[in-house]
């Protein structure tokens, strides 16, 4: 194609925002930390506390950064607010960080349990993140397509339904709050999440 043609097709995908985002270089591994660690022993709280200590995944306290904090206190206070409102609620859950290329990544892996529901849930932080994780690589470990979507200048957040691939795993989470916008007072960190719970099995396994 002639230089100029070229130019003038590029300008023209780029008019109608066809062409793709430049690519998170940190992404795939972000999403693969979030894999190799949250997936394989996702039916079992206490499996995959073992699973990610094996990876080298540590135990720290919460105030040992103080985003991860703030995430800490926001969680208590939903849960307080959950028993308040009647709901009897069980709850437990470790903090892990790790260093994953060069970046240091924040975990959650937690168990509430309720008479209607027990739940295992795994959520992956990262603070330092400065641009969202591109949802089709999210897609492409779920192996499903995203049931919602909102992108502004405040929030990008994506949500994928129960993935057919990982039997009694609910709804995935992946959310980047930037800098500066609001949400992050009401949820106390900016940068990347990826998260998501699954229905713990009974004693008989069912």
């Amino acid at each position: 194609m002639h230089r100029l043609g070229l130019v003038a097709a590029v300008s023209g995908l780029l008019a109608a925002g066809v062409l793709p985002a430049a690519a998170n270089p940190f992404s795939a591994a972000f999403v693969e930390t979030f894999r190799e660690t949250c997936v394989p022993e996702r039916l079992s709280y206490e499996g995959t506390v073992g699973h990610a200590k094996a990876l080298g995944w540590v135990a720290v306290e919460p105030s040992s950064h103080p985003e991860f904090a703030k995430v800490m206190e926001h969680s208590a206070k939903g849960l307080e607010e959950a028993k308040a409102d009647g709901l009897e609620l069980s709850f437990q859950q470790v903090s892990l960080a790790r260093k994953v290329e060069s970046r240091d990544l924040h975990l959650i892996v937690s168990f509430t349990g309720s008479e209607f529901l027990d739940q295992i849930g795994c959520y992956l932080y990262d603070f330092s993140a400065t641009e969202p994780v591109p949802a089709a690589d999210v897609s492409a470990m779920l192996g499903t397509g995203i049931a919602q979507s909102m992108e502004t200048a405040e929030i990008t957040s994506h949500v994928w339904g129960p993935p057919p691939s990982m039997p009694r795993t609910l709804d995935t989470y992946l959310t980047y709050i930037p800098a500066g916008s609001p949400h992050v007072e009401q949820t106390g960190f900016d940068g990347v999440v990826l998260k998501f719970s699954t229905s713990a099995p009974d004693e008989a396994g069912q």
